[in-house]
C-alpha cells in the first residue's frame, strides 16, 4: 500500500527541510496567515491546494468498505423477497387494491389513494404525502411485489446517502472519489446494520416509507441545498437555469417533506429555516432561492399539523399522555443526551476510527477554513434534541423502533459531520501555528495502512463474535438476515404466508381461520393476525380478500 501523503500541492511554496513536503506560502508566515483565517467564514475556500493523488491505502480503504457494504445490502435484498403485508399495509392499501381488483386499473387505484388522503386527514392523521405512498404499496399490485417495497427503500437510503456524502466530500472537500466511497460507505454500513427496528426501517413498507425514505429525502434536501447556497458544484459554476431548476426542486421536496412524517419534517423545517436566515443575514443573495421552498414547507406543515384526524388520534390512542411545551423541552433535552451516549458503542467508535485518517487527509487537502467547531456540534446536538420533541409531546415516550430508525440514521450523519469538522480544524490549528513540518505525515502515512488493517481486524473479530452468539446474532441486520436465510426460518415464513393466502382465496366460506405463524424472521416478523374481529387488522385482511372474517388460532403440533 502506498503511503497517506499523495501527490503535493499544485500551486506555490516551499519545500519544508521535514518529509520533503511541499509548504504552502501561507504556512510560511502563520501570524498572517490567523489573522486572515480569522477573516473567513467557516466554509469559505482558500486559493487552491490540489487534491492530491489518492494514496494506496486509501483506495484499498474504499475497496474494502464497499466490498462489505454490497455483501450487506446483497443480503438484505435478497431476504426481501421473503417479505410480506401486514397491518397498516392492508388499512391505507385496501381502498386502492380493491379498485384494481374490481377492475379500475391504475387510475383507479391512485384515485382511490387520494381519497385515502382526504379521508385519514380528518379521521386519522394530516401527513399528506406520506399516506399517499401508503395507500400505494407495492403489495396492493400484487403481495409477489410487496418485497420490492423494501429494495426501493434501500436503494433510496443509499442513494440520498451518496448524493449528500458526494455534495459534502467532494464538492466542499473537493476530495478524490476513493475518500467519498470510505466515508460513504462506513455511514451507510452504520445506519444499515446498527438500526434499532430493522423490520420497521426497510422491511414493514408502512413504516419504512414513512420514516426511512423521508429520512433519505431530507437528506437529499440538504445536499441540494447546499449546492444552491454556493452556486457551485465540482464541476464550475451554477448558471441562472441550473439555479432555478434546483430551487424548484427543492420546492417540491419541501411539499413532500412537509406531509412526512413530524420528526423529520421538524427536523428539515427548522435546518431549512436556519440555514436561509444565516445565508441572507451573511449577504448571500443565493440564500433567496431557499425562500420558496421554506414558504411552502411552512404552508404544507402548517396543513398537516392543523388536520383534524391530529386531534381525533390524540384522544383515540394517547389520551393524558402530553407533556405540554416546557417538559417536552426538558425530556426531549434530556433523551437527546442518553441516546447519543447509547448510540456510540464499540462498533461506532471503530467506525469512526477507520473513518478519521480519511477525514484528516481530507482536509489538509481541502480549501475549506473549518472555523468555530463548536457551532456545528452545538447545532447538531440541537437538532438531535429537537427531533424527540414531537413524540414527548403526543405520546410522553421516545415513541416506537421506527421513530427511533431515523433519530439513528440523523445522529450518525450529524457524528460524521461534526467529527470530520473537529478534524478539519485540528489541521489548520497546525498550519496556523507553523507546526504542520513537524508533523512526521510521510511516518504517519507508512503507518496508515498497518493501522488500517489492525482496525478491520478487530471489525472482523467483533462481527465474527457476535454471528457465533445466539444471544446476539441479531444485532447486525445482515447476519440476522443471513441466519433466516441458511437455517431456512425464511423460506418456512414465505410458505407459511403464501399457504395463509391460498386459503383466503380459495375456500368456499366467508369465514375464515387459518393458523398463526409458528416462524418470524426478526427482519421480516412485524407481528399476526388476532383471534377475534374487534381490531383493525382481521377487519382490513377480511376486506382485502371479500370475507366476513378472518380469524386466527394456534396450530396444533401435527399442522405444524
Amino acid at each position: 500500500m502506498g503511503s497517506i501523503e499523495g501527490a503535493q500541492p499544485a500551486h506555490g511554496g516551499t519545500r519544508s527541510p521535514v518529509g520533503g513536503e511541499a509548504q504552502p506560502a501561507h504556512m510560511a508566515a502563520p501570524r498572517h496567515a490567523a489573522a486572515s483565517h480569522a477573516a473567513r467564514p467557516a466554509i469559505a475556500h482558500r486559493p487552491g491546494r490540489g487534491s492530491g493523488a489518492e494514496p494506496h491505502a486509501l483506495v484499498a480503504i474504499a475497496a474494502v468498505l464497499a466490498f462489505a457494504l454490497v455483501v450487506t445490502l446483497g443480503i438484505m435484498v435478497a431476504i426481501s423477497f421473503f417479505d410480506h403485508s401486514y397491518a397498516d399495509d392492508w388499512h391505507y392499501g385496501v381502498d386502492a387494491h380493491l379498485a384494481l381488483e374490481a377492475g379500475r386499473g391504475v387510475f383507479g387505484a391512485v384515485a382511490a389513494a387520494a381519497q385515502e388522503v382526504v379521508d385519514t386527514y380528518f379521521s386519522w392523521q394530516g401527513t399528506y404525502s406520506a399516506i399517499f405512498l401508503m395507500a400505494l404499496q407495492p403489495g396492493v399490485f400484487a403481495e409477489e411485489l410487496y418485497g420490492l417495497g423494501a429494495v426501493f427503500i434501500i436503494v433510496a437510503l443509499v442513494l440520498a446517502t451518496a448524493y449528500a456524502s458526494s455534495v459534502v466530500v467532494r464538492d466542499l472537500l473537493g476530495a478524490p472519489p476513493a475518500a467519498w466511497v470510505a466515508l460513504t460507505c462506513l455511514v451507510l454500513l452504520l445506519q444499515t446494520q446498527l438500526l434499532p427496528s430493522p423490520v420497521e426501517g426497510f422491511w414493514w413498507y408502512n413504516s419504512a416509507i414513512y420514516y426511512t425514505f423521508y429520512h433519505a429525502l431530507m437528506l437529499v434536501a440538504a445536499a441540494l441545498s447546499v449546492r444552491i447556497v454556493r452556486g457551485h458544484t465540482r464541476r464550475g459554476p451554477i448558471g441562472r437555469a441550473g439555479l432555478v431548476g434546483r430551487a424548484m426542486g427543492l420546492t417540491l421536496l419541501a411539499a413532500t417533506l412537509a406531509g412526512g412524517n413530524f420528526v423529520t419534517g421538524l427536523v428539515a423545517g427548522t435546518a431549512l429555516f436556519a440555514a436561509t436566515v444565516a445565508c441572507i443575514a451573511r449577504g448571500n443573495r443565493r440564500g433567496f432561492a431557499l425562500v420558496p421552498a421554506l414558504v411552502v414547507f411552512a404552508a404544507g406543515f402548517a396543513l398537516s399539523m392543523a388536520a383534524p384526524g391530529n386531534v381525533e388520534r390524540q384522544v383515540s390512542q394517547f389520551p393524558g399522555d402530553n407533556l405540554g411545551v416546557f417538559m417536552t423541552l426538558l425530556r426531549s433535552a434530556f433523551a437527546g443526551i442518553e441516546y447519543i451516549v447509547l448510540w456510540t458503542n464499540g462498533l461506532f467508535v471503530l467506525a469512526l476510527a477507520l473513518a478519521v485518517p480519511v477525514m484528516v487527509w481530507a482536509a489538509r487537502r481541502s480549501a475549506c477554513s473549518f472555523a468555530l467547531p463548536g457551532v456545528p456540534a452545538v447545532a447538531s446536538v440541537l437538532l438531535f434534541m429537537a427531533s424527540f420533541a414531537p413524540t414527548f409531546y403526543s405520546m410522553g415516550t421516545v415513541g416506537p423502533g421506527r421513530v427511533q430508525n431515523i433519530r439513528y440514521d440523523l445522529f450518525v450523519v450529524l457524528a460524521f459531520l461534526c467529527i470530520g469538522w473537529f478534524c478539519g480544524w485540528c489541521v489548520r490549528r497546525l498550519e496556523r501555528s507553523g507546526r504542520t513540518a513537524a508533523v512526521p505525515w510521510k511516518s504517519l502515512g507508512r503507518v496508515w495502512p498497518a493501522y488500517t488493517a489492525l482496525m478491520f481486524a478487530v471489525l472482523a473479530l467483533m462481527v465474527g463474535a457476535l454471528a457465533i452468539d445466539e444471544r446476539h446474532r441479531d444485532d447486525l441486520v445482515s447476519i440476522s438476515a443471513a441466519s433466516s436465510l441458511i437455517s431456512g426460518e425464511a423460506q418456512e415464513y414465505d410458505d407459511q404466508v403464501w399457504a395463509r393466502i391460498t386459503t383466503l382465496t380459495e375456500s368456499p366460506s366467508a369465514d375464515i381461520q387459518v393458523p398463526f405463524y409458528t416462524v418470524g424472521p426478526k427482519v421480516l416478523f412485524m407481528g399476526d393476525i388476532r383471534d377475534n374481529m374487534d381490531n383493525y387488522i382481521n377487519f382490513r385482511l377480511a376486506q382485502w380478500y371479500g370475507r366476513d372474517s378472518v380469524i386466527g388460532y394456534t396450530p396444533s403440533s401435527s399442522e405444524e
